[in-house]
């Protein structure tokens, strides 16, 4: 079965999860991975889906079309998938999953810092949420990265290194490992 990795946005109103898993669904497709977020009033969502047939890639193209329109508006990618399908998986074999928290007054470069540090150490980050919360004096940033921490890579060794950035960025950064679930 044929993998694709869709890709929708646009202005969130009620109704759009309905209208693209209806959409899939009456085409034939599997739902798989979803993940989907509002950011600043805009609707984002990722998903995998299983093709029937073929055809229905055709017609899961169609059917997107009619979403660019009104009173939808939105946008629509889709990306045929190759390789190794890794079902569920987010974090790697041979590493730690691992939380990491940075809380802090708001400023430009904490996102690129804190991912720098990480990078830099061959760290993966497979999940990132941030908000700033709050208003004017009392503003905080908050974000949060679930992480494939390497075994080769010392865990005091990254926390050492976090704390180096958050001391620079005058912020709190901690990491935790995560407990592995399996559904």
């Amino acid at each position: 079965m044929k993998k694709i990795l869709i890709t929708v946005s646009g202005k969130d109103k009620p109704g759009i999860i309905a209208k693209v898993s209806g959409l899939l669904f009456a085409r034939g497709c599997n739902l798989e991975d979803i993940s989907m977020t509002l950011l600043e009033g805009q609707f984002a969502m990722m998903m995998t889906a299983g093709l029937p047939s073929p055809v229905a890639r055709v017609r899961v193209l169609q059917g997107l079309e009619l979403l660019k329109e009104a009173p939808w508006s939105m946008d629509c990618h889709v990306t045929e998938l190759k390789g190794k399908i890794l079902h569920g998986k987010k974090h790697a074999r041979g590493s730690l999953p691992c939380m990491v928290t940075a809380f802090g007054k708001d400023r430009s470069g904490i996102v690129y810092e804190v991912s720098r540090a990480l990078a830099g150490m061959r760290v993966n980050i497979t999940d990132l949420d941030s908000r700033i919360l709050g208003k004017g004096a009392k503003t905080t940033y908050a974000m949060l990265l679930e992480v494939d921490v390497p075994d080769k890579v010392v865990l005091t060794k990254l926390k050492a290194l976090l704390t180096k950035v958050a001391r620079k960025l005058k912020i709190e950064i901690q990491i935790k490992p995560l407990e592995r679930v399996s559904l």
